[in-house]
């Protein structure tokens, strides 16, 4: 299930309509994830912080006239590592990490070839490699030149 059909399963709205407050709380939980976009004279590279995150956790798709980057997941603290059996009763003193759902939409200045698109993920951050579409090169039509008769006056 997408993030966005989640957020529509708890009622949320995702248009620009006004919220009520329980929808407010759920949206404080998402957050936006922060990116970087590069764009060179052939593609544009799009790096994504997305520490804590799985790859299966994480969506990208790409939308509109292939010049809309959808990225959608969640970041989970790995507390397994900390706590292999059983989490032990305690509290955070400190809690500066974001965790959770996350989402962000990028409306790119160009489109993107979708054949050629790539992602990875490395310690942490996605990196999309979005190649530019070609302008299509238009076929070049050869007139045929011909002598133009002359009128008689008359």
């Amino acid at each position: 299930m997408s993030f966005l059909q989640r957020l529509k399963g708890r009622g949320v709205r995702t248009d620009q309509k006004l919220l009520s407050s329980d929808e407010e709380t759920v949206l404080d939980k998402i957050v936006q994830l922060d990116v970087d976009v590069y764009q060179t004279d052939n593609l544009i590279v799009v790096y994504a912080q997305a520490a804590g995150a799985d790859m299966s956790d994480i969506q990208v798709s790409i939308e509109g006239d292939a010049d809309i980057v959808l990225i959608e997941g969640r970041r989970l603290r790995p507390e397994h590592l900390a706590f292999p059996k059983k989490k032990p009763d305690g509290a955070f003193f400190t809690e500066e990490c974001v965790w959770g759902d996350f989402y962000r939409r990028i409306i790119l200045p160009e489109s993107v070839d979708i054949e050629k698109a790539d992602a990875k993920i490395k310690n942490g951050v996605l990196v999309l490699v979005l190649p530019l579409m070609k302008p299509e090169e238009k076929e070049k039509v050869k007139l045929k030149i011909t002598k133009a008769k002359r009128r008689r006056r008359m």
